[in-house]
């Protein structure tokens, strides 16, 4: 399997229907995309396995920093699903952590690709899952009315 053939799947680009209209978290939302999109580079590229291991991290080291900034912004405008909403930053976090683990031992180059499908799909589930209930619930006027005084 060549994942040259079809690196569409791979990519993930920014769109407007991926906001949640907090500039803050759509720019660290934007680097999530561009570290996972570089993550799947270095795998379709079939870079040395240091090589994506350093991607991979970086998104790890990311998300947590992201999810924590998310967890302060919900505590401070009193968001009522901020407790479910954490926990799914810990299955997040775990799902990572076991598709990193899988780097550390090698692999096969279609362990790889599964490995680098599986990053993005879980980023892309929990934004378009998750995160969008936060932007439905109108956590964005609360935010901004923190942000002004």
């Amino acid at each position: 399997m060549s994942c040259q053939n079809d690196l569409a799947q791979w990519r993930w680009d920014w769109s407007d229907e991926l906001s949640v209209g907090i500039p803050q978290i759509d720019a660290e939302h934007q680097q999530f995309i561009l570290l996972v999109n570089a993550l799947n580079e270095a795998i379709s590229n079939r870079m040395p396995v240091e090589e994506i291991k350093i991607r991979m991290q970086a998104i790890l080291l990311d998300a947590v920093a992201h999810f924590a900034h998310e967890e302060a912004l919900f505590e401070d405008c009193g968001y009522p699903q901020a407790e479910e909403h954490a926990m799914k930053h810990v299955q997040v976090l775990h799902a990572l952590h076991e598709i990193m683990g899988g780097f550390t031992h090698g692999g096969e180059e279609y362990e790889w690709i599964n490995a680098g499908l599986q990053v993005k799909q879980a980023l892309v589930e929990h934004l378009l899952a998750e995160d969008m209930k936060y932007r439905d619930y109108g956590f964005t006027r609360k935010v901004g009315s923190i942000q002004k005084k």
